[in-house]
């Protein structure tokens, strides 16, 4: 955790960043097709229909790679504030510097699962889009998500290994940096980034009721 934790928060940001922009291209590139939108829609919606949203998709593909870093940056943020917040009310003395590093780090689980998910259907080909967002390691990969309404696809989607290890690997740098025991780590986070997470599930579920 000692190595981790002492990184430069800049470089670990581009690193994180340089790998993620990668792993679009190559998800865009090789695994995003034709073949998936006719697959995926074939259906519902007429040709020319099908073929408008290819187009919209490869014109503004860009995107992608635009909001990337803004979303990890707010994804950072916002787990850094929770933890500020908290130490706050603990009488810690809060660094919000310490705050990021420490969230920031630990959204390097994210992007070996994204890897991982690449990987995975290089050995499983993929035949609808939505398999693309989908693993053996998600518990949303053993239910059938047509039969879930879809202000419970967000809750579910966090039942996985990926978030699991975030967790872990948050506490392991929350006990290495203030020097908590394991478990008083472990109530941190739950208060801090579990709170901050139930409040985006509660509203997400509402948006989508």
């Amino acid at each position: 955790m000692s190595w981790l934790y002492h990184e430069s928060k800049l470089w670990w940001f581009l690193l994180l960043m340089g790998a993620t922009l990668v792993l679009i291209w190559i998800k865009q590139s090789f695994f995003v097709s034709d073949v998936l939108y006719y697959n995926t829609y074939g259906d519902q919606l007429s040709i020319e229909t099908i073929e408008m949203i290819i187009g919209s998709a490869k014109k503004y593909g860009w995107a992608s790679y635009v909001f990337s870093p803004l979303l990890l940056l707010l994804r950072v943020t916002m787990v850094g504030c929770c933890f500020y917040i908290v130490l706050f009310f603990k009488n810690e003395k809060p660094d919000f510097s310490s705050c990021l590093n420490i969230a920031l780090k630990s959204d390097t689980v994210f992007l070996l699962f994204s890897l991982y998910h690449l990987i995975y259907h290089l050995i499983v080909p993929v035949t609808y889009l939505a398999d693309l967002s989908l693993s053996p390691l998600s518990f949303l990969y053993y239910i059938d998500v047509q039969n879930v309404p879809q202000y419970l696809l967000y809750p579910l989607s966090l039942i996985n290994v990926s978030e699991l290890l975030y967790w872990g690997l948050m506490v392991g740098l929350v006990r290495y940096k203030y020097r908590f025991s394991t478990s008083d780590s472990f109530f941190f986070i739950l208060y801090s980034y579990g709170v901050g997470l139930l409040i985006m599930v509660l509203l997400f579920a509402i948006i989508l009721m």
